[in-house]
């Protein structure tokens, strides 16, 4: 017996537009963003100094002015580490390193100029982190350094139980399978809102995860655990969003090849990564087929009982790759990714009858993952993605 079953997602052509000029509202998301303000030596603001942000993570760099009061505002950044100067007539430019942006975060960075030639330059380095004072809601986020370097499993709601307040309860998960399920708060998995950079894709029937995301794809996850936004309020546990990759001003890709087997798992079949709608049919309270049932002489009640298979021999290899980098340097962005799912299973039944003795049965289910994204600077104003 041999069944191939073919399944191609991909994100829906998505076009977004960021206008640093204006406050981060949905976007906010999948982008982060920094505000300040400028002031001199004896504490008075310098309007019309020059504030940039530059990052790997960016397209070129984003320049602002400050306002008459001094103040400085930059929206829609994409999650990553920059460096922010700030320089006017008659001062000395201040650069900072290494500020670290996750998404959603708006930290409050306030810039003291020092009186001087243009040319020379203050370097703030080795600094406190920055501290977001904008916001109340509490966020874990795990970040590619973290991600790279940790034991996960091959979906992004893997790490959620590094968020304070969660944990895995597969009892308790939206799916009839017992490998699911994330409790935050005391909420069950049902409860919990999963985005997927910004697009809700929560299973709109039983609540949890409503589809897989790789995470080889993935840049971040963001877990919000309480006090998000009221555009959230019917989540009564959290808010996870996973930010995908994007390309960079230099290309750099990787092969990469995963396999699964059953002499690795548990002899439960039901909590080791089965399937939802393997693990309903064959886990869980049956009527044993031996015993007199309802269409028996007898007419007795069948005899139900809890059944767990024989483990099969199953195999399952990921293969795959990523690259990213500039079809157009400081202009446009290229990343792509694909990485299919090849499961196999093979089970040995023993037949009685006219033609009695053991046979192997067969069943192949081809599962085909992609991520592709473009992200093209119109100008230092307008930036369009696309995926």
């Amino acid at each position: 017996m041999y069944r191939r079953t073919s399944e191609k997602w991909m994100m829906l052509p998505l076009l977004l537009a960021s206008l640093s000029t204006l406050p981060p509202v949905r976007a906010q998301e999948m982008t982060a963003g920094v505000q300040g303000s400028v002031r001199d030596a004896s504490g008075a603001t310098v309007p019309g100094a020059t504030v940039e942000v530059t990052s790997p993570a960016l397209i070129g760099q984003k320049k602002v002015q400050t306002n008459s009061s001094g103040e400085f505002r930059f929206a829609a950044l994409p999650p990553g580490r920059y460096d922010l100067s700030a320089s006017a007539p008659g001062f000395r430019t201040f650069v900072q390193h290494t500020i670290d942006l996750t998404a959603g975060r708006l930290p409050v960075i306030d810039v003291r100029l020092e009186v001087g030639g243009v040319t020379e330059t203050v370097e703030v380095s080795g600094a406190a982190p920055v501290v977001d004072v904008t916001q109340s809601k509490v966020i874990s986020t795990v970040e590619k350094e973290i991600l790279d370097n940790i034991p996960k499993g091959r979906s992004f709601q893997s790490v959620i139980p590094f968020a304070a307040g969660a944990r895995q309860e597969p009892l308790q998960g939206g799916t009839s399978s017992r490998g699911n399920g994330y409790q935050i708060d005391g909420a069950t998995d049902s409860e919990n809102v999963y985005l997927i950079d910004g697009v809700n894709t929560t299973n709109i029937q039983n609540g949890g995860v409503g589809k897989n995301f790789q995470i080889d794809f993935i840049e971040e996850v963001q877990i919000k655990s309480s006090s998000f936004e009221a555009e959230y309020g019917g989540a009564l546990g959290g808010v996870i969003n996973a930010i995908p990759k994007r390309g960079s001003n230099n290309w750099h890709g990787m092969l990469n090849t995963y396999w699964q087997t059953n002499a690795l798992n548990a002899n439960d079949a039901c909590a080791s990564g089965m399937t939802a709608a393997y693990s309903s049919t064959v886990c869980g309270l049956r009527l044993n087929p031996r015993l007199p049932g309802l269409n028996s002489a007898n007419r007795l009640d069948g005899t139900p009982e809890y059944y767990l298979p024989n483990k099969d021999q199953r195999n399952i290899v990921e293969p795959g790759f990523q690259v990213g980098g500039p079809l157009w340097r400081d202009r446009v962005w290229l990343f792509a990714s694909y990485q299919p799912s090849i499961d196999t299973t093979r089970r040995t039944t023993t037949f009685t009858g006219a033609n009695p003795g053991p046979r192997t049965l067969t069943q192949t289910a081809t599962t085909h993952n992609s991520y592709d994204r473009l992200d093209y600077r119109v100008t230092n104003a307008l930036r369009l993605c696309g995926y």
